[in-house]
């Protein structure tokens, strides 16, 4: 295969991903007279918790993305229950177990929240700036967050089983997932470059319709388009009879937010199918190759998309409310200033 040219990847990537400002975010406004404090004291309660486990900033951005997948970025991932769907929410659901976590971050942030302005800032604003901290505090480039997103009272374990990506999916199928989130090619990969952080455990990547290792789409064999020497190290990691163990997603660099992730796809050390097939096809080829060569480039781009995808499916007060915990709704549905 003939690699394209890096200095022309670079320059098609920077005109095919504009510059995205908070005004491109329909109905957002500042907390800057009804809660000065806010964007501080969710800052403040992300660092807290990540001094004790750097484990938490990864889940934190996961969450904002799992969030913003299954009926917009209205929060609706917080709730344990629902007065029309019982249990029977996003958290629950097959995509969001034993993969989504710092649920118990984003409640003790609300605490500190409502101590400070009740009834004010939104959970799902308090998971969008809490994915844009935990991405600085590892390394990224910070960028503006919108507010202004009301909580959703719906949560569906049906909807987020359909519309959140697989770990098995193709490239072509997660352009349409993404495209049906109104998010373009572009801000598949670089969202994709979020697996910079955090881990993945075995049955994502090892087991049943989702094995790698052992019997890649039932054919007795493993994925073609795993590095040899790194699928050695994934099966003693992984062994056959199963295991609950986990393995970074960015092999050497779980810690830091880089480029990395883009240079392991190079050398096809991917772990997820979902992640390797982004270096596999021609339609995405060219920007992993482009995001490990130019490390800002990344960087800046990723703030971009995730501004774009925290703009889904904003809800207002006509349709949400601020919830005054986020793993319930409000006993009253108008109990919303």
């Amino acid at each position: 295969m003939a690699f394209p040219k890096r200095a022309a990847v670079w320059t098609l990537v920077a005109v095919l991903l504009p510059l995205i400002s908070s005004r491109d975010v329909l109905a957002s406004h500042s907390y800057e007279r009804t809660c000065p404090n806010a964007e501080w004291i969710i800052r403040d309660t992300i660092n807290e918790h990540a001094s004790r486990d750097p484990t938490i900033p990864a889940g934190l951005i996961r969450l904002h993305f799992h969030d913003c997948f299954v009926n917009g970025c209205d929060g609706s991932i917080l709730l344990d229950s629902t007065p029309t769907d019982g249990t029977n929410v996003e958290r629950f659901a097959p995509p969001n177990r034993d993969s989504v976590r710092g649920f118990e971050i984003i409640e003790d942030a609300k605490r500190r929240l409502e101590q400070a302005c009740p009834g004010i800032v939104s959970c799902a604003d308090t998971v969008a700036i809490a994915a844009r901290d935990s991405t600085v505090r590892m390394g990224g480039q910070h960028y503006k967050v919108a507010t202004g997103r009301y909580d959703g009272r719906v949560s569906s374990l049906q909807l987020a089983t359909k519309f959140l990506p697989s770990p098995s999916m193709d490239a072509s199928t997660l352009i349409k997932n993404f495209k049906n989130q109104g998010l373009s090619v572009e801000d598949l990969v670089v969202l994709s470059g979020a697996h910079t952080l955090g881990t993945s455990k075995c049955n994502f990547f090892a087991s049943g319709r989702f094995d790698r290792l052992y019997n890649f789409r039932n054919t007795s064999r493993a994925d073609e388009t795993v590095n040899p020497a790194y699928l050695q190290h994934l099966r003693s990691r992984c062994p056959r009879d199963g295991s609950a163990n986990t393995v970074e997603l960015d092999r050497g660099s779980q810690f830091s937010f880089d480029n990395s992730y883009f240079k392991n796809l190079e050398r096809r050390n991917g772990l997820l199918t979902s992640d390797q097939v982004l270096f596999e096809s021609e339609r995405t080829s060219g920007l992993v190759r482009s995001y490990a060569y130019n490390s800002r480039q990344f960087a800046s781009h990723f703030g971009q998309s995730m501004v774009r995808m925290g703009s889904i499916g904003w809800k207002t007060k006509e349709n949400g409310e601020i919830r005054r915990v986020c793993n319930a709704v409000n006993v009253n549905k108008h109990d919303t200033l």
